[in-house]
């Protein structure tokens, strides 16, 4: 027997249409539920992103009410209806059969029983459905308890759960990160025993589950289980203790995930570092982006910053758009440290930004020095960086006609 629940709530702006959607399956005598993420952020009084949907039609039938379709995945039953120029997928009841690469199912059978559906889910928060037309939610496996209780549950037996597909176990802990909540202690422990079947996922797969996490309202609680499942080890080659953890959620939210992936990895080298974000099918934008960090850190802990020029050397190197990352990074390693101090008064109190910081910023440019015909055909790249050297010791050099004068005291001697 489900537990019925009538729960009234505002599905955002696309409640009109899927009011008509739902009530033109309803009309041809067919069921209709909202199901998955969708009603479980609903039921959290969040609006969702997008919808999933599940019915009792097959996908010819559902073709035939809705010709203005995709045949997004009829393999699966998945029927994508293009309604009032939106798409929503809607979903055949189904069955999934046995299960390869610890990922998708070989076969589906359809079913007419919403209950036999809701059993091939993962969690019981997202084996929740609901009836559009009325509110009225169908909860076989008391994921309603489980969303109140902030609990992560697998249906029935959890090593069969992740057994069927491996990704189950880092999307429990992305869950744990993006809800804030906690998973449930067999589930937890079937995580841990299945936990090597995370090697055999693609690795894209691996990283969208990854940079969810880190992304999430509790990152920390995330990387609690990753580690529980050596995820760490597995493609870092290295394990995080509670001091890196805590060391984590000090970093403000601006490009979080980049910043967190440093300090997980300080001690790594950045060639090995490269080598892993390769592997985990990192972007080159974001593998370049996380190395630069790393990198500029490495010269902050090395560098004799002791100077207003030393400050200027260091915002050159770190850039604009980059330097607020790359001090937080480092201040929630260090903590505010005698260098930190030094160099956040420097830039608030000299005004450092308002110095020319980089090449662009020259008062004169390469077919300037082209102009001036060096005899010895010195290298302009060369000479341009010269330049920015003195112009960070002494911005005031920062006019065309001294550095003219600096080229030709330097090179044409």
């Amino acid at each position: 027997m489900s537990t019925i629940i009538y729960f009234y709530m505002n599905i955002g702006t696309n409640t009109k249409d899927i009011m008509k959607i739902s009530k033109i399956f309803n009309n041809n005598n067919y069921e209709f539920f909202l199901v998955g993420g969708a009603l479980r952020d609903l039921l959290l009084k969040k609006i969702p992103d997008d919808f999933d949907f599940t019915t009792n039609a097959t996908p010819k039938e559902i073709m035939r009410l809705f010709p203005n379709n995709i045949q997004t995945g009829m393999k699966h039953g998945t029927i994508s209806i293009i309604f009032n120029k939106k798409i929503f997928e809607v979903t055949t009841y189904r069955i999934d059969i046995d299960y390869e690469n610890k990922r998708s199912p070989k076969e589906v059978k359809f079913t007419k029983s919403l209950n036999e559906d809701l059993q091939r889910r993962d969690f019981t928060i997202n084996s929740i459905a609901m009836n559009i037309l009325n509110c009225e939610i169908i909860d076989y496996y008391n994921g309603k308890q489980d969303l109140n209780k902030k609990i992560i549950k697998c249906i029935g037996e959890p090593n069969k759960r992740f057994e069927e597909d491996a990704l189950r176990i880092l999307r429990a802990a992305r869950f744990a990160s993006t809800l804030d909540f906690t998973i449930d202690q067999n589930t937890l422990i079937s995580m841990k025993y299945k936990k090597a079947n995370i090697l055999l996922l693609s690795k894209e797969r691996i990283n969208n589950e990854f940079i969810k996490l880190l992304e999430g309202k509790n990152p920390r609680k995330g990387i609690h289980y990753l580690q529980k499942i050596n995820f760490f080890r597995y493609f870092f080659n290295t394990e995080i203790n509670k001091k890196l953890k805590n060391k984590i959620t000090l970093l403000n939210r601006n490009k979080f995930y980049l910043k967190a992936i440093v300090i997980f990895t300080s001690k790594k080298d950045i060639r090995c570092l490269r080598e892993k974000l390769e592997l985990l099918r990192f972007s080159n934008k974001d593998i370049k982006l996380i190395l630069f960090y790393k990198t500029i850190i490495n010269e902050i802990n090395t560098l004799r910053i002791k100077k207003l020029h030393d400050v200027r050397i260091l915002l050159s190197k770190a850039t604009r758009e980059n330097y607020k990352e790359i001090l937080d990074i480092y201040k929630a390693l260090k903590g505010r440290d005698n260098k930190l101090k030094f160099i956040m008064n420097k830039i608030k109190s000299k005004k450092l930004l308002n110095d020319p910081l980089s090449l662009k910023e020259l008062k004169i440019n390469g077919n300037d020095i082209k102009d001036l015909k060096l005899t010895d055909n010195k290298n302009i790249g060369e000479i341009l960086n010269y330049l920015l050297r003195e112009v960070l010791t002494n911005p005031k050099l920062n006019k065309k006609e001294i550095l003219i004068k600096k080229i030709k005291d330097q090179y044409l001697q």
